[in-house]
């Protein structure tokens, strides 16, 4: 059986710090050195590696993840059979969803990384590291779209959530659960992906990212930060709605004025369910929502729509076409 090519880039993250509890841990290791560490990666995959930078997840721009999505495309063109990509895990779902936005690869494309730093005892690194190469090496999961592998489980990009801030287990698919799992290093499928209609934004380096405001209504909330970020300049606003896509009645009329001006997107901060349509018909409410210019998020968790707006405006389109690019995330239009 041939041995899969595969090019593994690290953007850096826990997976490469190491330290102590006076000085905490910081980003000590390159990816070579995490390499040269798991001699049975030899034995798995043909690895080409690459570090494309070195920082805290939370440190990673837009801008990082364009440059990552060109090196894929480079990659895919000279042929390799699979993308690794290792990171922090704060913004793993984050990075995941964005590069599958901006990529449509002829090969497996995954990501992982560690909740558990080399120094500490337990590291789920290597485990991860060598999940995500198995899953990279199956060429099956070139039409499933970027893979998040994580405590031996594969999860979509568009579905999945870091719901813990600590735990191993810390990423799930909170609507649909993962779509396999590694078992003796090898892939076991429970599902595939739906069809969609996705956006493609191959932007290489994109220098003026259109800022996207990121809000969440909550209890008491009158509004002040929906016109702050009118005034503010952003050019897109994406709210984190109560349950099925609803805010105080104080917060409506600020909102339909923003929307007069920018695209709002609204979503529910519930990690499961999505925005309705047509159920709850009181002001704020999301049928009042809509009738006031808004575009719903269906069931995309806010920090997804809040990336896919951003590719979106990066492209140039205006309010219809973003509600076009968000209805395959709402069963489609109707």
């Amino acid at each position: 059986m041939k041995t899969p090519k595969i090019a593994l880039f690290a953007l850096g993250g826990t997976i490469l710090m190491t330290g102590d509890s006076q000085t905490g841990v910081k980003p000590n290791l390159s990816a070579d050195d995490l390499i040269s560490s798991l001699p049975q990666l030899a034995q798995m995959a043909e690895l080409e590696v690459k570090q494309l930078v070195q920082k805290p997840s939370g440190a990673l721009t837009i801008s990082d993840i364009a440059k990552l999505a060109a090196g894929v495309r480079d990659a895919v063109k000279r042929g390799i059979d699979g993308v690794v990509v290792i990171q922090g895990t704060d913004t793993i779902e984050e990075t995941a969803f964005a590069l599958d936005l901006m990529i449509q690869a002829s090969c497996p494309v995954v990501i992982t990384g560690a909740m558990r730093n080399p120094s500490m005892a337990g590291s789920d690194g290597p485990a991860n590291l060598v999940a995500a190469i198995s899953a990279a090496s199956y060429s099956a999961f070139a039409d499933y779209g970027v893979i998040v592998a994580f405590d031996n489980e594969l999860h979509l990009a568009c579905h999945v959530a870091k719901q813990d801030s600590i735990k191993g287990d810390a990423f799930k698919s909170p609507l649909c659960g993962p779509v396999g799992r590694i078992v003796e290093d090898r892939v076991v499928l429970f599902s595939r992906p739906f069809d969609q209609r996705i956006i493609r934004c191959e932007l290489h380096d994109l220098l003026e990212v259109p800022p996207v405001a990121l809000l969440i209504s909550s209890m008491n909330d009158d509004g002040r930060l929906v016109t702050a970020a009118v005034d503010a300049g952003y050019k897109a606003i994406v709210l984190a709605a109560m349950g099925a896509g609803h805010v105080p009645p104080e917060v409506a009329d600020r909102l339909e004025q923003a929307a007069l001006v920018i695209p709002v997107v609204f979503c529910s901060r519930s990690p499961g369910g999505q925005v309705c349509k047509q159920t709850y018909g009181y002001i704020g409410g999301e049928i009042d929502l809509l009738q006031r210019g808004l575009i719903s998020g269906g069931w995309l968790a806010p920090l997804k729509a809040k990336i896919l707006t951003t590719l979106a405006l990066a492209q140039g389109p205006g309010k219809e076409e973003i509600s076009m690019f968000l209805q395959a995330y709402d069963g489609g239009a109707r």
